[in-house]
């Protein structure tokens, strides 16, 4: 038997959008479980999400434009056992001012053209593999850009960010994910919204 979870990320509410998108609840109809890998201004705006399937959600990174939190009353972790995998859900961003500095970093490298956000993901889904060397599947948010990888045997997974990125020069596809999970290989799928 499969378990179907949904995951998505960076939904940034209400500070950036009012509420959940339709396309989000029509992409993940019919899921096992949900997953939120950070950055939700106010954690009770998942609450509709539970009419999908019971919901987990981490903590993200402080917004200092947005006098964001994050989701800071949220766990910075989380660590389930589901179908004989263990998987991890986190933000992915480092926390205090080192995060600060980095997510600066990133987002000037970026705007300017010298980083892609396939390689911020890559640094994140790579420096979580070594955090996390007992987890079968790590998911993570934080790019506000899908990403799908392998590091050794752990598959790592950003679902994409569900608000549009505000970021000049960073390119834009918001995006959930279905994961399936059986005793076979774990698949995802990445499912553009708008």
């Amino acid at each position: 038997m499969t378990t179907t979870i949904g995951l998505l990320s960076d939904t940034h509410i209400p500070h950036r959008m009012p509420r959940l998108p339709d396309a989000v609840f029509d992409a993940l109809t019919g899921v096992d479980m949900v997953l939120h890998a950070g950055d939700v201004d106010d954690p009770a705006a998942l609450l509709p999400l539970q009419d999908l399937a019971p919901v987990h959600a981490v903590r993200g990174n402080i917004h200092l434009t947005e006098f964001s939190d994050g989701g800071a009353i949220l766990p910075a972790v989380i660590e389930l056992s589901l179908t004989g995998y263990r998987l991890v859900l986190t933000h992915g961003h480092r926390p205090g001012l080192l995060g600060l500095f980095t997510k600066g970093i990133s987002l000037i490298g970026r705007g300017m053209g010298l980083v892609s956000t396939h390689h911020f993901n890559q640094h994140i889904a790579h420096r979580l593999a070594r955090l996390y060397t007992t987890a079968d599947v790590i998911v993570f948010g934080h790019t506000h850009m899908a990403h799908v990888e392998y590091v050794g045997s752990t598959l790592l997974i950003n679902p994409g960010a569900v608000c549009p990125n505000l970021c000049p020069g960073v390119q834009d596809q918001q995006s959930v994910a279905r994961l399936y999970l059986d005793t076979g290989k774990p698949d995802v799928e990445i499912i553009p919204i708008r």
